[in-house]
């Protein structure tokens, strides 16, 4: 579904991405970790048009993008849940869920979709007049999520989801993901918590300094001794 060839990324004349390369294949959970600084978020903005690429290049579904507008790509079935949610904190819940609405081909694909998506996260349906700005950090990320879901998209892109928040409410996300993924959406996910996400994946690509170092299965990665030592504090 999406593929990445030697993407080089810079600020200025520092480089944040040096020739990365990833593959995601449709119904798969695919993993992009590595420590803070690494380039993840930086390969997500890329992926999602919101900044420049040097050089390589991104293809999704057959179609070059590397270029495409960030508005352009809601038209083309990629949805992002963004690092610290973003949401509109004095709207109500179901108002952020319709803000996933905004672009016309994602309104023309959802039909249905909004009980779809309350269905799939029952505590919204029950409080979806609340405002946002009230709900604890676990479900402001249901919100965010119920946000991408909602224009039926081909690939949910989710950047760094757990960042910032308590270990219990890391447990909650990482289980409301794991429904997502059940519900058979294809997602790439950009994540500093190595064990939980590489555990929910079915490939994963480690990132250093911009490069990817590492890659295999998520059961293959855990594994790693390299990635035990360097990422998950352990021997």
């Amino acid at each position: 579904m999406l593929e990445v060839k030697d993407l080089v990324v810079s600020y200025g004349e520092a480089a944040a991405l040096r020739g990365v390369d990833l593959r995601v294949e449709r119904g798969a959970v695919v993993s992009l970790i590595g420590s803070n600084g690494a380039g993840k978020s930086t390969l997500v903005k890329a992926l999602m048009g919101m900044q420049l690429v040097g050089s390589g290049t991104v293809t999704f579904d057959g179609r070059d993008i590397t270029h495409a507008a960030a508005s352009e790509r809601p038209a083309l079935g990629i949805a992002l849940v963004p690092e610290g949610r973003r949401l509109f904190k004095d709207m109500s819940v179901r108002d952020n869920i319709l803000v996933g609405l905004h672009h016309r081909a994602a309104r023309a694909r959802a039909a249905g979709a909004i009980d779809e998506v309350l269905d799939l996260f029952p505590v919204l349906s029950s409080r979806s007049r609340q405002l946002a700005g009230t709900m604890s950090g676990g479900e402001q990320q249901m919100v965010a999520l119920a946000r991408a879901l909602v224009s039926r998209p081909d690939l949910l892109v989710l950047d760094e989801p757990s960042l910032g928040l308590a270990p219990i409410v890391v447990a909650e996300v990482f289980a409301t993901i794991e429904r997502v993924t059940a519900a058979g959406v294809t997602v790439l996910l950009a994540e500093q918590n190595m064990q939980r996400s590489l555990e929910l994946s079915d490939h994963g690509y480690v990132l250093a300094d911009g490069r990817v170092v590492l890659a295999g299965t998520g059961a293959e990665l855990l594994r790693s001794d390299r990635v035990r030592e360097a990422y998950l504090g352990a021997r």
